[in-house]
């Protein structure tokens, strides 16, 4: 397959390319955030002086040539200078932004007295001045651009005085009368004021949008954020419970309260109740329950939700095998798949239970062992001792045969009953 290659730029587009991120570096704003007004405004200010200097040679060519052939020099290298100040402060990191923004629009401001005092109308000084009330009002705060239209005032006040007084030998004293002026100037007050009032409203109508979108992105931002956190901390407690279900090594299932079938199992119940996966969820939990004990697991069910906190019972199960054995049950109400049902664990306890057992039959042979010694084995021994008290007295008389076999009897009652303990407690331990 032929490999694509990205087109090679035009070496022109690559020059403009690097003048754009030059200019950008010079005037770049300091204002970080894209919902502060400051920042657009700044970010206006660095495309003017972008597109400033390669487009103004289009006026300032011809006004050189025009300047130069008519005798007004004066005109020319004030183009000039104008032109190389704005762009050695413009580009001036040193400087503070505002600085340099007030700095072009004063230039261009004596720019255009010098046009409008030399040139009279035929000149664009009117023009500029209109400009630069446009400029100061998209560059600068809200009070800049209010006091660009005073500045207006001011230049129109002073050039009525030059029309008055005649000074300079101004052009503008030959051409209009000061009424003229006054009824020009008036009207360039009024185009001054309505564009800045109508801009400055845009702006800050902008301004509120820019705010308002600012803090629903941001918003939306955290809100992102909060629901990939959710989502992550979602899915570590989806696999933490896959976990704790499925490699559980006691025997759990989830339980569907109304058909009591089984939901889900782990395999340490597929292992202990000899069931495959497949057999276990299609099974009802009383195939695995006595029938006897149906009543009692739905008061159990019932308790669970009732109280939503886990409920142990004690009851009894039987395997595939049918073998039954007894089981220690922990009910809890939960969701499964958005329905209500019941997580189950079931823990095997019939090592307890045969050893509790084993405990009370101890207990019983014990009771048992003690019952025959304080009653079975007192009964001869009292015989064999009353016997002894006859003999005793006796002593020089003949023995009593029938007196020899109640002690003979006596004495076989009493081996009989201490073999018979012995033999009891022998089975105990």
């Amino acid at each position: 397959m032929k490999e694509m290659r990205a087109p090679i730029p035009h070496p022109f587009a690559r020059l403009w390319y690097r003048y754009k991120l030059l200019v950008e570096r010079e005037t770049r704003s300091m204002t970080k955030s894209v919902g502060d007004i400051t920042y657009w405004r700044d970010r206006l200010f660095t495309s003017f002086i972008t597109y400033l200097i390669p487009t103004c040679f289009i006026a300032l060519v011809p006004c050189l040539v025009i300047s130069f052939e008519n005798g007004y020099f004066f005109i020319g290298i004030f183009d000039i200078v104008v032109l190389c100040s704005i762009v050695l402060i413009a580009l001036n990191k040193k400087l503070s932004l505002l600085f340099r923004k007030l700095f072009v629009v004063s230039t261009l401001y004596s720019l255009a007295v010098i046009l409008l005092v030399n040139l009279s109308l035929t000149g664009p000084g009117t023009i500029y001045l209109l400009a630069v009330s446009v400029l100061a009002t998209v560059f600068l705060p809200k009070q800049y651009a209010y006091a660009s239209v005073v500045v207006n005032l001011l230049i129109c006040c002073g050039c009525a005085f030059v029309i008055e007084f005649d000074f300079f030998h101004s052009p503008l004293a030959k051409d209009y009368p000061l009424g003229v002026w006054v009824a020009i100037s008036s009207n360039l007050i009024f185009l001054s004021w309505m564009l800045v009032l109508l801009i400055s409203n845009a702006i800050e109508g902008l301004k509120q949008t820019i705010i308002k979108e600012f803090q629903l992105r941001k918003e939306l931002q955290i809100e992102v954020a909060e629901k990939a956190q959710y989502g992550k901390e979602l899915k570590e407690s989806e696999t933490q419970y896959k976990s704790l279900f499925f490699l559980n090594p006691a025997p759990m299932w989830v339980l569907d309260i109304e058909t009591l079938k089984l939901l889900q199992v782990n395999d340490a119940a597929i292992k202990s109740y000899g069931y495959t996966k497949e057999e276990f969820l299609s099974l009802t939990i009383m195939d695995i329950k006595m029938e006897e004990d149906r009543d009692e697991l739905q008061k159990d069910i019932e308790t669970a939700i009732a109280t939503d906190a886990p409920l142990t019972v004690i009851t009894q199960h039987r395997r595939k095998n049918k073998e039954q054995f007894h089981v220690e049950v922990i009910l809890n109400a939960i969701l499964f798949k958005g329905k209500e049902a019941t997580l189950v664990i079931a823990r095997d306890i019939s090592q307890q239970v045969d050893y509790v057992k084993t405990i009370q039959d101890k207990n019983d042979k014990l009771r048992e062992i003690a019952f025959i010694q304080s009653h079975l084995v007192r009964a001869p021994l009292a015989k064999i001792l009353g016997l002894v008290d006859l003999i005793t007295i006796g002593i020089d008389e003949k023995a009593d045969p029938e007196l020899l076999h109640c002690l003979d009897q006596s004495a076989k009652e009493l081996d009989e009953i201490i073999r018979s303990i012995s033999k009891k407690t022998e089975s105990i331990m």
